[in-house]
């Protein structure tokens, strides 16, 4: 197969991050959430108008996430909480209980069944006790998958009924059957072992033809593979540390990349002024809509 390279370009909004990422298209509003995870900031662009938005978080912000309820799910370094469209108000739904005090949180997505999957790291980047985890509508954990270092994901291709899960340090992208979920585990295999590509698998996200799209942190690059695991397109960023996707826009055709601009020297971040930028590739392929986590106890935090 041919691989195609393209060029993303940068959004024009103003913020730079030291470490974007989780970027979600909010469909309810038609406007992009990501989060800057040194910062403790979540960031909101409207991309009709080119209007943007930061809101320091009190307690610090992993991942942001829709809530069926017009609300929001955010997760800090060990807790979720239910947050305010406004991002004003939140409220503690659960804190969560690490193997190691030198884990956090790190990804999160929301499946099909609108269950919270989270994968955990550990802070220092050597020891194996990261974790996926999902829980169900009431927030107990009911599938766990162990020995990670930074675990990324996991995200689904819901058209196949799999998820995908990466281990960064590792550098390797495992896929699962959400039809073939046993006793509290995944049952995962390797889908890809990322050898041969420069820089770590970061964030993900799959489009409605079963492809994958993986940010690779280091290498300046979002990689496409089909479902297969072949590489059919490279998108060349003109920053080294590229972290995490997502499609968005009114049509799901717009790839929406987070970058970071943590542990540049001088003549990096010299060479690279939109470090931190958040970019935009136009696609030939639509993703999936981001599912809502369904509550049967939904906080009420409109009054």
């Amino acid at each position: 197969m041919r691989i195609k390279y393209e060029q993303p370009s940068v959004c024009h909004q103003s913020y730079k991050s030291v470490l974007g990422q989780r970027p979600i298209w909010d469909w309810r509003h038609d406007k992009l959430l990501w989060v800057d995870i040194y910062e403790n900031k979540i960031i909101e662009t409207d991309q009709d108008n080119n209007e943007e938005r930061q809101y320091s978080v009190q307690d610090g912000v992993t991942n942001i996430l829709l809530q069926d309820n017009k609300n929001y799910i955010m997760s800090s370094y060990d807790s979720l909480y239910s947050i305010h469209p406004s991002l004003s108000k939140k409220q503690l739904l659960t804190k969560i209980n690490f193997d190691s005090p030198n884990n956090r949180i790190n990804d999160a997505d929301i499946d099909l069944n609108g269950q919270i999957w989270i994968s955990t790291m550990d802070i220092q980047q050597k020891s194996q006790t990261g974790k996926v985890i999902c829980h169900d509508s009431n927030l107990k954990p009911i599938y766990s998958d162990n020995s990670y270092i930074i675990s990324n994901g996991p995200v689904f291709d819901y058209e196949r009924n799999v998820g995908y899960v990466t281990d960064s340090i590792k550098r390797i992208i495992y896929i699962f059957s959400i039809n073939d979920l046993s006793g509290n585990g995944i049952n995962k295999k390797v889908f890809l072992s990322m050898n041969k590509i420069d820089g770590n698998p970061d964030g993900m996200t799959v489009d409605k033809n079963g492809n994958l799209w993986v940010a690779m942190w280091g290498s300046g690059k979002v990689c496409c593979f089909d479902k297969k695991g072949s590489l059919k397109l490279i998108l060349q960023l003109p920053v080294s540390k590229v972290t995490s996707c997502t499609f968005g826009g009114k049509n799901l055709n717009e790839l929406f990349i987070t970058t970071a601009s943590v542990g540049l020297n001088d003549i990096e971040a010299e060479r690279q002024p939109h470090a931190g930028k958040l970019f935009k590739f136009v696609t030939q392929e639509q993703g999936y809509a981001s599912n809502c986590y369904r509550s049967e106890n939904i906080p009420d935090l409109y009054h």
